[in-house]
């Protein structure tokens, strides 16, 4: 029976492909085992596979899917799982499963596509049969071990998380990110012809085709090969457009793709500076969600790299504050990504905003001296690196001796042993900035993280130490001496420590200055 199906499919491979498609879903052990046989069999094989391509782009004209796509999605699994190559029909089936699972994220599958055995099926895959995204996902799965075999794919960087991100509304984004690297840049005819069929994904009137479609597109702008063959140029104008959208996600992923193309096609990015700073700047604002903000501030510092100080100067400005607003954000990799912009800004100071960058660099030190003891040692390292840059801009090479002390490879030094060193040093050149770093340092009292509270008291106590008796009658005693006393009675021990051993330092100093409280 089966021979003489895979013959008739033969010579009438479409009235053959469409009514298995009919049959219910999931589909059960006999329709699995009659596409099976279509795949094996040399005189269907070669046909299979195109037939199901033609009806799945059928199914998905209109940007949407319905259960006739679904019922594709599982036939080409069940083909793919004998085997079957897929190299020239690989571009097409890529994309057309990678848009199927973008128009069925977040779906359900309508009951009435079930067929009777729903009742017995067990329950692992019922649910799988309730989501349309996870069976469209599993037959790309597929496709990409297949496309891996024969060297047109490699391995995604996230392993197989790279699945679950995809069919997930939440995470589909960074799946897509993951899926596009894994692509072999080697075959770049074969990426050029994904590209091209993806390419009106990024004027989808699906949202989340777009997503879909920006996202991997973001990716590609890293790879110059792609921009001397492919139609990246076109793809550079639409991101800057959609880094403009109002959906998050969407923004997030064009300027990504906008500092990529820093990458990919330096001279672009000079040519069309002024029309893509104000995009990936316009993303600093955007303090609703962190993801963007964070993804500016690493696309501004690829796209900086590349300018100089008389491309950036109209912006300058506004960069410098807005990315100091970042220094205490409580995510990581946002405080890390700000302080390292922050350090690639000295470079683009040029005579015009020379003194403006040094009176933000008083300003942020507080910020750079307290985060060396940062929960996350990354940002440690970056707040020694960007002391090392500001200091010349202050005047206080003097200080380099202390710094050289956070060099790696060394252990940290202890925050007190640090701060009185530095403070000392700096109270010799210059007593201004001395006081600028206590009037800036009461915020840091009440910071969530408990090593940040400790080294802020820490840092006030070597303040307070060497300020001079006239800058100590500036002094809010009062005001000190109460947030102090309250520290006392800090959940962390540390904290009290270092708050008890803070007053005695100011009772003496109020002492020698004949300062009585």
């Amino acid at each position: 029976m089966l021979e003489a199906i895979s013959q008739i499919a033969s010579f009438h491979m479409d009235p053959v492909v469409t009514n298995l498609l009919q049959k219910a879903l999931p589909f059960d052990r006999d329709t699995k085992t009659l596409w099976k046989a279509l795949a094996e069999n040399p005189a269907s094989s070669n046909k299979i596979l195109r037939a199901l391509i033609d009806k799945l782009e059928n199914g998905l004209e209109e940007d949407l899917a319905g259960m006739d796509a679904i019922a594709v999605a599982c036939a080409i699994h069940e083909v793919l799982s004998t085997g079957i190559p897929v190299t020239g029909l690989y571009p097409e089936l890529f994309t057309l499963l990678l848009k199927l699972i973008s128009c069925t994220l977040g779906q359900k599958m309508p009951t009435s596509g079930l067929s009777h055995r729903r009742r017995v099926m067990q329950k692992g895959e019922r649910q799988q049969m309730a989501d349309p995204c996870r069976l469209s996902t599993t037959t790309l799965k597929c496709v990409q071990a297949q496309a891996m075999r024969e060297g047109l794919a490699k391995e995604s960087d996230e392993g197989d998380n790279l699945w679950a991100l995809l069919n997930n509304s939440s995470t589909h984004h960074i799946g897509v990110c993951a899926l596009a690297r894994s692509m072999a840049v080697w075959q770049h005819g074969v990426i050029l012809d994904i590209m091209e069929h993806l390419f009106s994904s990024l004027t989808s009137s699906s949202e989340n085709y777009r997503i879909t479609g920006t996202a991997f597109f973001s990716e590609l702008m890293k790879e110059p090969i792609l921009w001397k063959h492919g139609n990246l140029r076109e793809v550079l104008i639409l991101m800057d457009q959609s880094a403009w959208d109002s959906n998050s996600i969407l923004r997030q992923m064009a300027i990504r793709g906008l500092g990529n193309a820093a990458s990919g096609a330096p001279h672009k990015v000079k040519k069309h500076k002024q029309i893509i700073l104000e995009s990936i700047i316009r993303g600093l604002y955007h303090l609703a969600r962190t993801d963007v903000v964070c993804e500016s501030l690493k696309s501004l510092k690829k796209i900086l790299e590349l300018l100089t100080d008389r491309d950036v100067s109209f912006y300058f400005k506004e960069i410098v504050l807005q990315t100091r607003t970042f220094f205490e954000d409580e995510q990581d990799d946002v405080r890390l990504t700000a302080i390292f912009l922050f350090e690639n800004l000295a470079s683009l100071t040029g005579r015009r905003w020379k003194i403006f960058f040094a009176e933000e660099i008083k300003k942020s030190m507080i910020s750079f001296l307290l985060h060396l003891w940062d929960p996350n040692p990354k940002v440690g390292t970056a707040c020694r690196d960007v002391l090392m840059v500001s200091i010349p801009f202050l005047g206080l090479q003097e200080l380099y001796g202390v710094l050289d002390h956070l060099l790696d490879g060394q252990d940290l030094p202890r925050a007190r042993d640090f701060y009185r060193q530095f403070c000392a040093k700096l109270a010799k050149k210059n007593q201004e900035i001395l006081w600028i770093l206590h009037t800036h340092s009461f915020p840091f009292f009440s910071s969530s993280w408990e090593i940040i509270r400790s080294a802020a008291i820490k840092l006030t106590d070597a303040i307070v130490l060497n300020l001079t008796n006239q800058y100590m009658e500036l002094v809010d005693r009062e005001q000190l001496t109460a947030r102090l006393q309250t520290l006392r009675q800090d959940p962390c021990i540390s904290v009290q420590r270092a708050a008890e051993a803070a007053l005695q330092t100011l009772l003496r100093k109020c002492k020698e200055a004949t300062i009585f409280l």
